[in-house]
């Protein structure tokens, strides 16, 4: 756990400056509310989410919460088909015959098991350099406008996220348990087609969103390059 925090610090210089990489990494957790294996990894992108850093690369938590355990006992109020659907686009990218819970995804190209934490950094770490994306965002009370240009191999999607408030699960693996829930990605929309400018307006719903990441990402998956946007 101690080499877990030092490397969240960042890496410091002779100067004693940290260097970061400011374009971030994208990494995506597939979890669920049902799962007794997902609340260390959760932790974990929790973790990652505040320190923003690992070593010198900057990061980009998204919790992905998946529907195939809701017919085992509880319903995790934040799952959607469509998550389900996004990590099967995944195993089919990265050639693995299944998709489990917790899944933790690195830039698209590497997927690891989220609470293992020796091999997410290694991911992080020998990551693929990204490349900021030319993205502006206007956040509005119960909208977010996003204008955003896409590289030529790549579209530019935008996803919105929740720091989630603490929910009590009654039944399944987790019964009992008080989980939180960092990250919690409610809105995923593709702003702007590859070679492409273009525009959209988010709405918000009734939950309070905590800020939103451009990145680009191509037909096979790989994510190339991400821009924050903070509220």
């Amino acid at each position: 756990m101690r080499a877990l925090l030092l490397l969240l610090a960042g890496c410091a210089t002779a100067s004693g400056e940290t260097r970061t990489d400011e374009v971030p990494v994208v990494i995506e957790l597939f979890t669920s509310q049902g799962c007794s294996s997902c609340p260390p990894a959760e932790q974990l992108l929790g973790k990652l989410a505040h320190a923003g850093t690992v070593g010198n690369r900057t990061v980009a938590p998204l919790a992905f919460h998946v529907d195939y355990w809701d017919d085992l006992g509880w319903k995790d109020p934040f799952s959607l088909p469509a998550w389900t659907q996004r990590q099967q686009s995944y195993a089919r990218a990265l050639g693995d015959d299944r998709v489990y819970t917790p899944e933790l995804v690195v830039a698209g190209t590497a997927g690891m098991v989220g609470s293992q934490w020796a091999r997410v950094e290694a991911s992080l770490m020998g990551a693929p350099k990204q490349q900021p994306v030319a993205a502006k965002a206007t956040w509005g009370a119960a909208s977010l406008t996003v204008t955003a240009t896409a590289p030529a191999d790549a579209d530019v999607l935008v996803a919105v996220w929740e720091n989630a408030a603490l929910t009590k699960v009654a039944h399944g693996e987790n019964a009992g348990e008080t989980l939180g829930g960092e990250r919690v990605v409610r809105r995923l929309e593709r702003v702007a087609e590859a070679g492409k400018t273009g525009s959209r307006t988010i709405g918000l719903g009734p939950w309070k969103a905590g800020g939103a990441v451009a990145f680009a990402q191509r037909k096979d998956m790989r994510i190339t390059g991400a821009t924050l946007l903070p509220r």
